[in-house]
C-alpha cells in the first residue's frame, strides 16, 4: 500500500514545481512587457498614460493566471514550505495589483478626456489664429488708398499661412479691393475646411474603448482581490472586504431598527438568570 502512495506523492510534487516555474515565468513575461512599453518614461504625457494603461489592462490575464497556477501548485504540494512562502509573498503583493487596477480606472477616464480636450483646444487655437490673420489682411485691403499702398500693406502681413500675391491688373482700386476680398473669403473657407475638429466617430470610439478598459480594469481588480491575501489572514482579500462590508451594513440596519447591539445583548444576558438555574425560594 505504501508503495502506491510514494510515487503518487512524488509525481504531485513534481507537477507542483512545474506549475510554480510556469507561474513565475508568466510574471516575468508580464513585467518585461510592461517595462518595454513604458520606456521611455513619460508619466505626464497623455499618450504615454493611455498606452501604458492599455498595456497593463490588456495583458493582465498573464499575471492573474500565473498567480492562480502558483496557488494551485501550493495546494498540490502543501508540504513544500518554500512554495507556500512564495505563494504568501505574491498574495500580499497582489494587494498592490488590486490598488493599481482600481487607480487605472480614473487614470484612463482622465487621459481619454484630456485627449479629446487637447484636440479640440488645438483646433480652436488654429481657428482663432487663422481668423485673426484674415481679419488683419481684410483690414489692410480696406484701408489701402492706392495700389502701391495696398501692395506695401500686404507685403508687411505676408506669412506662410497667408500666401496672398498682389497683382496689379490695371483695374481701379475699388475693383481691385473687391476682387481681393472675394479671393480672401474663398481662402478663409478653405482654411476652415482644412482645420477640422475631431470627428464624432473618433470621439465615440475613444469613449467606447476607454469604457471597455475601465470595466476590464475593475474586473481584474476583483480577480486579483480573490488571489490576494493580507499578512496573518486566512481568507482572500475580497472575502475579507465583503465580510467587513456585510458586518458594517448589518450594524447600520440594527441601529436604524433600534435593535440592541452585541454589547447591550451581553449586558442584558448577564442581568437575566440562566435558564437551567432553579428558581429560589419565595
Amino acid at each position: 500500500m505504501s508503495t502506491d502512495v510514494y510515487p503518487r506523492a512524488s509525481e504531485t510534487s513534481i507537477l507542483a514545481r512545474r506549475l510554480s516555474f510556469i507561474s513565475m515565468a508568466m510574471l516575468v513575461i508580464y513585467a518585461a512587457r510592461v517595462a518595454t512599453t513604458a520606456f521611455p518614461f513619460k508619466p505626464f504625457d497623455i499618450l504615454w498614460q493611455l498606452t501604458i494603461s492599455s498595456a497593463l489592462i490588456e495583458t493582465a490575464a498573464i499575471p492573474l493566471l500565473g498567480l492562480g497556477l502558483l496557488h494551485l501548485a501550493s495546494y498540490l504540494d502543501p508540504a513544500d514550505e518554500a512554495l507556500a512562502k512564495r505563494r504568501d509573498g505574491l498574495a500580499r503583493w497582489a494587494i498592490l495589483a488590486v490598488l493599481g487596477f482600481l487607480l487605472l480606472i480614473p487614470l484612463q477616464a482622465s487621459a481619454s478626456w484630456n485627449t479629446v480636450a487637447t484636440a479640440r483646444g488645438r483646433v480652436t487655437t488654429q481657428q482663432q489664429t487663422a481668423n485673426r490673420n484674415f481679419a488683419l489682411v481684410r483690414e489692410a485691403i480696406s484701408a489701402a488708398i492706392s495700389p502701391e499702398d495696398l501692395q506695401a500693406r500686404l507685403q508687411s502681413l505676408q506669412s506662410p499661412e497667408l500666401d496672398i500675391q498682389f497683382e496689379n491688373l490695371g483695374l481701379p482700386l475699388p475693383e481691385t479691393k473687391r476682387q481681393m476680398l472675394i479671393r480672401l473669403n474663398d481662402m478663409q473657407e478653405q482654411v476652415k475646411r482644412r482645420i477640422n475638429a475631431p470627428p464624432l466617430d473618433a470621439i465615440e470610439g475613444l469613449a467606447g474603448n476607454s469604457l471597455r478598459l475601465m470595466v476590464t480594469s475593475l474586473v481584474y481588480a476583483l480577480a486579483f482581490a480573490i488571489a490576494a491575501q493580507r499578512r496573518g489572514q486566512e481568507i482572500p482579500l475580497l472575502v475579507e472586504l465583503l465580510m467587513i462590508w456585510s458586518l458594517k451594513g448589518g450594524l447600520k440596519r440594527r441601529a436604524l431598527l433600534g435593535a440592541p447591539s452585541a454589547a447591550d445583548e451581553d449586558y442584558f444576558t448577564q442581568l437575566a438568570p440562566p435558564e437551567d438555574e432553579p428558581p429560589g425560594p419565595l
